[in-house]
């Protein structure tokens, strides 16, 4: 399976998005499509495996299991992340303004098509 290619078709079906990518929880990005450069993705990357352990240990902490999907949403953009595995994350970052709901249904479509790929 092309992860760019499921990546692209993320972007491309999700109004205001402009990137979408899947990163590992050591901070190394797997593969990415960018349709826009608004963003540095590998600093993205690596800060988001910091953000990512955090959330799980807070999720175990307070005793809500593990963290599936979370999401950021600045001034700049809004980063909708969901979980592929316990070492997989796929993202998928739109503009201010992008349509966040179709977002997390498109994520969450897309990481049911390539998570069979990441089985361990």
């Amino acid at each position: 399976m092309s992860f760019a290619k499921v990546l692209r078709e993320a972007v491309e079906r999700v109004d205001g998005a402009f990137s979408a990518m899947i990163l590992g929880i050591d901070g190394m990005p797997v593969e990415s499509h960018t349709s826009e450069k608004i963003l540095n993705l590998d600093s993205l990357s690596a800060e988001s495996s910091q953000l990512m352990r955090g959330i799980n240990s807070a999720a175990e902490s307070l005793g809500l299991g593990v963290a599936s999907e979370f999401s950021i949403i600045s001034d700049l953009c809004g980063i909708l992340i969901h979980r592929i595995n316990t070492e997989y994350y796929m993202a998928i970052l739109l503009k201010p303004g992008g349509n966040l709901g179709k977002g997390r249904f498109i994520l969450r479509a897309m990481v049911a098509r390539i998570e069979g790929e990441f089985q361990t």
